[in-house]
């Protein structure tokens, strides 16, 4: 059943994409990412909250949903908010197939009220929320695992709950980065796993996720040369602390 359901939210969310003309991201950590390369200004797509909820009841082209956890944001266990999808007209998944009861992970904007005005309603209110579809912001979720393109666009790459929390704090950076050639991470192979490194010299704190979210080397560092032991081929997360600064980079190991 849940198969079907994101099979049926992709096309639908297809649909929608060739008809608002809307691109962005096409993994789940790109997505929350304030600075992918291949974007210069994505702060238009960034989630506000990422959440597991269970659908409680249909309104309309949205749905009551009662969070279940939270991953990032300000909302709260056991509280129902309202998710506006597509009437068809808008940048946004339709959210009408699922049942009462099925459990979804979604990163989740505030709502922009655009469909009182593209659909001819006034359902949509301050505070509601929206289920975007430029990018990444829906998984699924079965049994305690978490599923869909984290790192990879088009795969069905598969995590359990505990590192998908961790995945998120990875892909997700909470500071602002900076600029210039201090954020260029330097990375290279090597036998035995890929070695990092940072142009200038300073204090930073160092952590690595590899694929499934799980901590692979967290240390404090100095920007010289470091060498990340045991990891496999395929993408791995790299964040760079400095004060208040943070970078965030989703690195491809072959």
């Amino acid at each position: 059943m849940l198969r079907s359901l994101l099979i049926a939210l992709s096309a639908a969310g297809s649909c929608s994409l060739l008809a608002c003309s809307c691109f962005g991201p096409q993994t789940f950590c790109e997505t929350l990412d304030p600075q992918p390369p291949q974007f210069p200004e994505p702060e238009w797509w960034i989630p506000s909250d990422i959440i597991m909820a269970t659908k409680v009841a249909s309104v309309e082209y949205g749905a009551d949903m009662k969070v279940v956890q939270i991953f990032s944001g300000t909302l709260q266990p056991e509280q129902v908010i309202r998710v506006w999808g597509d009437c068809g007209l808008l940048c946004r998944h339709y959210v009408d197939g699922l049942a009462n009861g099925d459990t979804v992970i979604w990163a989740l904007q505030h709502c922009d009220l655009s469909g009182n005005g593209s659909c001819g309603t006034s359902f949509e209110q301050a505070g509601d929320y929206q289920l975007s579809v430029c990018g990444i912001y829906w998984l699924g979720y079965e049994n305690g695992v978490v599923s869909g393109p984290l790192f990879t666009e088009g795969a069905n790459e598969t995590v359990t709950l505990a590192e998908f929390a961790g995945l998120v704090n990875g892909c997700l950076a909470t500071a602002v980065a900076g600029n210039g050639a201090d954020d260029e991470l330097i990375v290279r192979d090597g036998d035995g796993g890929p070695w990092l490194s940072l142009p200038t010299p300073a204090r930073y704190e160092l952590t690595v996720l590899d694929a499934a979210g799980r901590v692979r080397l967290s240390r404090s560092w100095d920007g010289t040369p470091v060498q990340v032991r045991g990891l496999n081929a395929g993408a791995f997360v790299v964040r760079v602390r400095q004060g208040e600064r943070s970078l965030v980079r989703k690195v491809v190991l072959l």
